[in-house]
Parts: structure tokens; C-alpha cells; sequence
């Protein structure tokens, strides 16, 4: 446990969750990297931003193979998010599960300042994302659209099963297409962060305004990785809540 304490790099939870958020926001981070990022952060709150997962047993939490972990943790670690400390025990005369430190997004700062120095004009800095556009002309475009268009949009995702909540809070941004995309996503995402959750769908509709908000004000390059993201922390939160009630109820 002593191990563990030294190398703790937060000092709460909301703390790493929020560097968490915004490495999302920093980086295109693909699903792969986004679920494995979020299980270690579920598994490092007694020492914030620690943990001590072994690769098959992220592999079993996220349901990845083991290699996909492991590229996922290359990947990560290539990118500063994360650091990874070999244990040796001499005693059992190798090496033991390595020590997964999530690293504060303030340490990528510098870095970060650094990068957008080397930008090559102003003008590419005000180009819009081309996500951004997409979103916008759609809802541009849906104030043109009729009622009866609307109501067929809502009543076919009904037919298919997404919740009529999410349907209204997604159709003016998105097709139908995109909608029921969106809520498979859900649906992935409630296995692997928050099994214990019985009703995602507030989640799932916050998570959407939170997202078409930021491809309105930020560089969002791919909407359904921002919004997965966004998603993945906040089931992944509501998942170590419902944990803590259960176990204050036990006592």
C-alpha cells in the first residue's frame, strides 16, 4: 500500500476526472482507449490516480482481448496520459503486475503551449472543424423541416427501442441514422461503465447537450468520440456513486 501512496498524483477523485475530461477533449482518442482510460480511473480512487490492474483483468473489465489492451496502454502512455511503473519482487523472482499512474493534464501544459507555437497561420487556428459544420447545418436545416417529418423520425425510434427522451434531445442535431448510432453507443458504454445502472438515459440525453454544446464552441473533430467520452465519465461516476451508497448501506 505504501507503494501505491508515493506515486498517488491527485489529491480527489473530481480532481483526476477532470484532467480525464480533459485529455478527452485534448485528444481523438478512439473507443478503445476511452473505455480502457476510464476503467483504470474507476479502479484508482483509494489512491487517486493510481491503480494496480494487471492486463487481464482489464482485458475482463473492458471485454477486450489482451492485446487490445495492450496497445491501448502503449497508446496511452505514448501519449502522456498515463505512466507505467514495472514491480519487481525479487521474492518471486520477477516482475508482478506494473503500477498505472494517470498523470495530471497540467504536466501537459508546457507541452501544450509549446504545440500551439508551432501553428503554421491565424487562419488555420479560425478554420471550423468540419463536425462543427455538420452539426450546425443540421440544425439549421431541421428548422425547415416539418412537424410530420419530425414525428416520423420520432415515431421509427421508437419502433426500434431508443427512449423517446433521447430521440428529442438528439433529432434537431442529428438524422435518425445518427440518433439510433448514438444510443448503441449507450447502450456499449452502460455494460462497460456503469453495470449496476438501472435508467442511463438522463446520462445518455446530458451527455448529448453537453456534447452538440461543445462542437458549437470547441474544436470537436469527431462528434460520437467526444460524446462516448463525455458519456463514458459520467456513467463511470455515477457507477463509484451507486458503489459507495451500497457499501455506507452494508455498514
Amino acid at each position: 500500500m505504501k507503494e501505491l501512496r508515493k506515486y498517488q498524483s491527485f489529491n480527489s477523485v473530481t480532481e483526476m476526472d477532470k484532467s480525464v475530461q480533459q485529455y478527452i477533449e485534448k485528444y481523438n482518442l478512439s473507443e478503445r482507449d476511452l473505455t480502457v482510460l476510464w476503467k483504470i480511473a474507476s479502479y484508482s480512487c483509494k489512491f487517486v490516480g493510481v491503480s494496480y490492474l494487471k492486463t487481464d483483468t482489464l482485458a475482463d473489465l473492458t471485454g477486450y482481448v489482451r492485446r487490445t489492451v495492450q496497445r491501448s496502454l502503449k497508446s496511452l502512455a505514448e501519449k502522456g496520459i498515463i505512466t507505467r511503473h514495472s514491480q519487481y519482487k525479487p521474492v518471486k523472482g520477477g516482475y508482478s503486475a506494473s503500477i498505472t499512474v494517470i498523470n495530471p493534464f497540467e504536466s501537459h501544459l508546457e507541452e501544450s503551449q509549446c504545440e500551439v507555437a508551432e501553428e503554421p497561420t491565424p487562419e488555420c487556428i479560425e478554420e471550423s472543424p468540419a463536425h462543427t459544420d455538420t452539426i450546425i447545418s443540421k440544425t439549421k436545416s431541421s428548422n425547415n423541416k416539418t412537424y410530420v417529418a419530425h414525428e416520423l423520425g420520432l415515431a421509427h425510434l421508437d419502433a426500434i427501442g431508443v427512449p423517446t427522451q433521447f430521440s428529442i434531445a438528439a433529432l434537431p442535431y442529428l438524422d435518425v441514422q445518427a440518433v439510433y448510432k448514438l444510443w448503441s453507443k449507450v447502450q456499449m458504454a452502460a455494460k462497460k461503465h456503469a453495470p449496476d445502472l438501472v435508467d442511463t438515459v438522463e446520462i445518455a440525453v446530458s451527455s448529448v447537450r453537453a456534447s452538440v454544446l461543445a462542437s458549437k464552441v470547441k474544436r470537436v473533430r469527431d462528434f460520437t468520440g467526444y460524446f462516448y467520452g463525455v458519456l463514458a465519465q459520467k456513467l463511470s461516476t455515477a457507477q463509484r456513486s451507486l458503489k459507495c451508497r451500497l457499501f455506507n448501506f452494508l455498514q
